[in-house]
């Protein structure tokens, strides 16, 4: 008699995209779409059919009389007095919605970077950098930072004649800046501490009172401003009474952080990177001071041949990522330190690691990773300690890395997953299924994307995420503001495709041909209203063969339709399909739905050991 072999595929995960279907895992499957883990659920962790998108808005402006559908560059949930919007960086444009019900949305800035923007909340304003701005908006009113700089006090305790006490830095967003004097009852000239001052308006101030620029004349070239009558002694001997300010712009200041594309808060200031001028450069604000930038606050990762790419913080420490470079300087981390001359300060400290990074990075549940050429990577060993690279994506590669506009991969964490949106394609990393890799552990993957043609030609390609608040918000290249709704099953009015499929099993045996039990197999799917699910086999001699579609919605125990194979309960079917397949080598089952969800726990099938397979 035959042996009987039987198996069971369960504790299902995800994707695994290597290149040989016939080497996956038992729980997981080739040919994974469109499925994912609902941990919230408590009928169970099955792989399910993904929830559908609603359409929430559509941001387009008209310009003589040509409607135009904006590019999604960039958006953010931006909360005040317990109202929610919605800013929206799309085209040239910035716009203000009330999420997630607002009619109309409101154009609020119209000089932007059609180039995707970064945002960063600091104190309860939101900060927003696009390569061409440096805004601030605090849910009424928007302007560049610059327009309300900081005017740093650059000289404190000088004499008429010069000298003085070094006090602040310059502040790259304004050329604006101040000397502050010791008056001794007799000078006229007072002499600035730079000389070629701008054209822009000199004021002063005699104990904190402006004087006319009547009683004053100025010396632009050689810095110096001469008084018609020589300011009084203070009445405090040796307390500066006559501040001096006026304007002398740096070189290529006033677009040092405009330019930058990236922001970032780490210990209680903002960090800038991505200006073209200065690839590897990072700049910051002062303590608590978004609008005061030091010429001297800035520290330059590596060599200017290669550029950050993206940086994060984990482990009280910023970290930097930069492209690939022959160099091998691309991973650097700076943490706080105390300076006896400039205070706290963020001296930069090279990574050992040398793969470099192409598009971002992102902390992930204390895990850092970032995406290199091969695929996503992570780091293990403590920081005083040799760094190792872990790759993270081991299973999806074979498909991930090949996308077109790889480059382009944008991140956020939604709900315990780590979304990759690149191409218009969606790959979920699950924090709550891991396995040990060959340098630390790696992670199971989902993959998600849009099977209906119709639904990308109406709503364009998915251009941009957000995760906020357990909500994920896609922002499209056609403009369009997409939510996930775990209430829908479909993408707006579009059917949703969904497989979770087997590897291409020999059943443990290379040897001899197999056969089915013509009993057939079982599954346990999830009941689910409005559910039904396909099963299919394919084996190396027979093309895929539908079996049976079967509904998952659940049915009364006194009116069972027995000639569906099913038994179910409130949270369970057990689905019956009849396999009659003979002498394969190898064999897989595809449970699938076209236009319904579906949910699957587990799959068995039998089958018999047949004869030896003949070779020639």
């Amino acid at each position: 008699m035959a042996n009987m072999m039987t198996r069971l595929y369960s504790n299902l995960a995800g994707c695994d995209f290597t290149n040989d279907p016939a080497k996956v895992a038992l729980n997981r499957s080739p040919n994974c779409i469109n499925m994912y883990k609902n941990y919230a659920d408590t009928q169970g962790n099955c792989v399910q059919t993904r929830p559908g998108f609603k359409n929430l808005f559509n941001f387009t402006v008209e310009e003589d009389g040509i409607l135009t559908y904006l590019k999604i560059n960039g958006m953010f949930l931006y909360q005040i007095n317990n109202v929610k919007k919605l800013i929206v960086h799309a085209g040239k444009y910035l716009f203000s919605w009330d999420y997630p019900n607002g009619s109309q949305y409101k154009r609020i800035y119209n000089q932007m970077n059609n180039f995707k923007s970064s945002f960063i909340i600091f104190d309860d304003k939101l900060y927003i950098n696009d390569g061409l701005n440096y805004l601030v908006y605090n849910g009424t009113n928007i302007k560049k930072v610059s327009n309300d700089a900081f005017i740093p006090t650059t000289t404190i305790s000088r004499k008429p004649s010069g000298g003085g006490t070094i006090y602040q830095a310059v502040n790259v967003l304004t050329s604006r800046r101040k000397n502050s004097f010791c008056a001794d009852g007799t000078s006229k000239e007072y002499l600035l501490d730079v000389k070629l001052i701008d054209e822009d308006e000199v004021k002063v101030y005699i104990n904190d009172t402006q004087v006319s620029s009547t009683e004053f004349t100025v010396n632009r070239v050689n810095g110096c401003i001469t008084f018609n009558t020589a300011p009084e002694k203070p009445l405090t001997e040796g307390q500066d009474n006559v501040v001096i300010e006026f304007s002398k712009a740096g070189t290529d200041y006033d677009t040092r952080i405009s330019k930058c594309t990236k922001n970032i808060a780490f210990d209680n200031r903002i960090f800038f990177t991505g200006n073209p001028q200065y690839k590897n450069a990072i700049f910051h604000c002062e303590l608590n001071t978004p609008a005061y930038i030091s010429d001297l606050a800035y520290y330059q990762d590596g060599t200017s041949d290669s550029a950050i790419k993206s940086f994060t913080v984990g482990n009280n420490l910023l970290w930097v990522f930069k492209e690939p470079s022959q160099q091998n300087d691309t991973i650097f981390y700076h943490s706080p330190v105390i300076d006896s001359e400039y205070g706290k300060v963020y001296p930069s400290k090279q990574g050992n690691i040398s793969t470099g990074c192409i598009a971002e990075c992102i902390n992930f549940n204390d895990d850092i990773v970032f995406i290199s050429p091969l695929g996503l990577e992570g780091m293990i060993g403590n920081i005083d300690q040799e760094q190792l690279i872990s790759h993270r994506s081991s299973l999806i590669d074979g498909k991930f890395i090949n996308e077109n506009n790889f480059e382009d991969v944008q991140m956020v964490e939604w709900k315990g997953y780590l979304i990759c949106l690149v191409n218009g394609n969606y790959y979920l990393a699950d924090s709550r299924q891991k396995y040990q890799g060959v340098n630390g552990y790696e992670y199971e993957w989902y993959f998600w994307k849009h099977t209906s043609e119709e639904f990308l030609n109406y709503f364009g390609n998915p251009a941009c995420l957000l995760s906020v608040n357990e909500e994920l918000v896609i922002g499209t290249d056609s403009g369009y503001i997409l939510a996930l709704d775990e209430s829908l099953n479909k993408d707006y009015n579009f059917n949703i495709y969904s497989c979770w499929q087997t590897l291409f099993d020999i059943f443990g045996d290379t040897n001899n041909l197999k056969t089915t039990n013509k009993r057939g197999g079982t599954a346990k799917i999830k009941t689910i209203p409005n559910g039904k699910i396909k099963v299919s086999v394919q084996t190396n001699r027979k093309p895929e063969k539908f079996i049976k579609e079967y509904s998952a919605t659940g049915f009364d125990f006194n009116n069972i339709d027995f000639s569906n194979f099913a038994f179910t309960t409130k949270e369970m079917s057990y689905i019956v399909y009849k396999i009659k397949m003979k002498k394969f080598i190898d064999l897989t089952l595809k449970f699938y739905s076209e236009d319904r969800p579906f949910g699957l726990y587990d799959a068995t099938l039998e089958v018999f050991q047949g004869s030896y397979v003949k070779r020639t």
